[in-house]
């Protein structure tokens, strides 16, 4: 949460995220984790991308900020109130046109809300800070059918993610600032059902990002 000066300012970020030790993960959406056969157009299999790259352009004005950017080739857009020590900051795809899914819903639409806490420290020129989020996130998965593992067709899958963090910046130069973030989330919407014992657990995922930011 970085406080410019007018300029706008520039932000590349690296995620990594944990994979699951399944080799091919059956994913089933919640209210369907006891039915020994969930319809199949809300199941699929997948292996997770392990990494995700994003780039956003954000202009402040007064303790407020606006935004936009890519989220791989996904565009989006943010807006957000922030001050030293708290902020709020919201966002959005603007991909609402119908694709070709498999998801339960019709609702093709993802973003979020994530609330902050910082400390500056060393005249601001670090900060530590504690994040909460509730998102909805959208991946590219592929269509079970009949138990199948693979299927020709992929589309996007989206889901419900709660989850928190914590995180380091500094300034790694007049104008240029550096950040690590850990974060932890769990989805609402899909479990893992076991290829093995037929049983389903959460999903939690553990998340390294790393940001370079420059005005």
């Amino acid at each position: 949460m970085e406080k410019g000066d007018g300029d706008l300012q520039k932000n590349v970020a690296m995620a990594f995220t944990s994979e699951h030790t399944e080799k091919y993960p059956r994913y089933i959406p919640y209210k369907s984790v006891k039915s020994k056969k969930p319809p199949k157009d809300q199941s699929y299999n997948d292996e997770e991308i392990p990494f995700q790259i994003t780039f956003d352009v954000q202009k402040q004005l007064g303790n407020f900020k606006i935004g936009g950017g890519l989220d791989w080739i996904t565009p989006y857009v943010q807006a957000g109130f922030i001050s030293d020590y708290f902020g709020v900051m919201g966002w959005s795809n603007v991909c609402l046109w119908q694709l070709e899914k498999y998801e339960y819903s019709e609702f093709q639409w993802g973003g979020g809300i994530t609330i902050i806490e910082q400390l500056p420290l060393s005249s601001h020129k670090v900060r530590l800070g504690l994040t909460q989020h509730i998102s909805r996130n959208g991946r590219e998965a592929f269509l079970a059918e009949d138990g199948a593992v693979f299927n020709s067709s992929s589309a996007p899958v989206f889901y419900d993610e709660i989850g928190g963090g914590a995180y380091i910046a500094w300034h790694a130069g007049k104008r240029l600032g550096l950040g690590v973030e850990f974060r932890y989330s769990r989805d609402l919407t899909y479990k893992i059902k076991d290829w093995d014992n037929d049983k389903a657990h959460p999903i939690d995922r553990l998340t390294l990002v790393f940001n370079l930011q420059w005005w």
